[in-house]
């Protein structure tokens, strides 16, 4: 089969050495989803293409081959996110972005990549607690997914829930009194802060939430994610 060129919009989300000097970088586009190609010799220190190869380098890649198998030969940087390495609790954030990312790209996403996009740059560059974006990132997730959860009214009988709530596969979030022996338990400062709570609650809270997410994540799209995240950052 004759080898072509593409040429696609992507950021790198995983990249491991090959051989002496090469890698393989792991992409994920906008045009075709999750995309395997080696980055020859962009170990040598004075590699042109070694930033190509760099996780959360985001640009337009060319790529030449065929059948799957894929060389990089051309990448203009739209942009690096380099800032996020500086702090180790936004890396670990950004990084579990690109975690999820890769796991829920088998076929192209364009609205999760903008998503993610748009959540790696607030850990970058904006000041918002990274927590915070984690919780916002999960949530669209689940959402752009159809499975959009309501923590603040129960999705039985439609009361405003106060107190503690439940996750059921079936009926999504639900009161006390709906809920089944098997669903899972979120308490009442979990889910409020859930339900549109702010910066304000503490972090033990933040990180419970997002572990929760990162758990519902798995239950109701059999993807999990995070793990690394959530070891470091507690």
């Amino acid at each position: 089969m004759q080898a072509t060129a593409i040429k696609v919009k992507a950021i790198a989300v995983r990249a491991v050495p090959y051989k002496e000097s090469d890698m393989i970088v792991t992409l994920v586009s906008v045009e075709s989803g999750k995309i395997t190609a080696t980055a020859r010799g962009c170990l040598k220190p004075k590699a042109k293409l070694r930033y190509s190869a760099e996780p959360f380098n985001f640009g337009e890649y060319v790529l030449q081959g065929s059948g799957g198998r894929y060389v990089i030969t051309e990448c203009n940087q739209i942009e690096s996110f380099s800032s996020v390495t500086a702090d180790i609790e936004r890396y670990y954030a950004a990084c579990m972005i690109l975690e999820s990312l890769e796991r829920l790209s088998k076929e192209p996403q364009p609205m999760l990549l903008a998503r993610s996009l748009s959540a790696i740059s607030d850990l970058a560059y904006s000041g918002k607690d990274a927590d915070c974006v984690i919780t916002s990132f999960l949530k669209d997730v689940i959402s752009l997914n159809g499975l959009s959860l309501d923590f603040l009214h129960c999705n039985v009988c439609k009361c405003d829930i106060e107190a503690d709530a439940y996750f059921s596969d079936r009926d999504g979030i639900v009161c006390r009194h709906c809920k089944s022996i098997t669903d899972i338990p979120i308490d009442a400062m979990t889910r409020a802060y859930l339900g549109g709570g702010t910066e304000d609650a503490p972090h033990p809270i933040r990180q419970k939430a997002n572990i929760l997410l990162s758990n519902l994540v798995y239950q109701m799209l059999g993807v999990r994610i995070g793990a690394h995240y959530f070891t470091e950052s507690i």
